[in-house]
């Protein structure tokens, strides 16, 4: 994925939880906006801007289990795609890398 389309998605999720008054949605917020000014400052590059994208996911999850955050149906179409296309990097950069699983079978 362009770095551009990730910051476009993250922006895009940015904007539609700006309404929300919750603190832990504030915490995703602040993760999205140090992810996106990470992207365009270019410093992270394959697997660590990978890994920055995750860790938005990951709040993000916690707050779905945790706390019962839901989101309407624009919200759910942006962050699915992010999703997708955060998985789909992580296992593109996976496999370029030539990670492999156990007894060295790729996974």
């Amino acid at each position: 994925m362009e770095y551009q389309e990730y910051i476009s998605l993250l922006e895009a999720f940015r904007l539609s939880l700006t309404a929300e008054n919750d603190p832990e949605v504030n915490k995703i917020v602040d993760q999205i906006n140090e992810t996106v000014a990470n992207l365009k400052t270019g410093k992270y590059h394959a697997m660590a801007l990978t890994q920055e994208v995750f860790e938005v996911i990951d709040l993000v999850n916690k707050d779905m289990a945790f706390n019962g955050l839901k989101f309407n149906s624009y919200q759910s179409k942006v962050w699915n795609r992010l999703k997708e296309q955060a998985y789909r990097s992580y296992t593109k950069d996976r496999n370029a890398l030539g990670f492999s699983g156990a007894f060295g079978v790729s996974s």
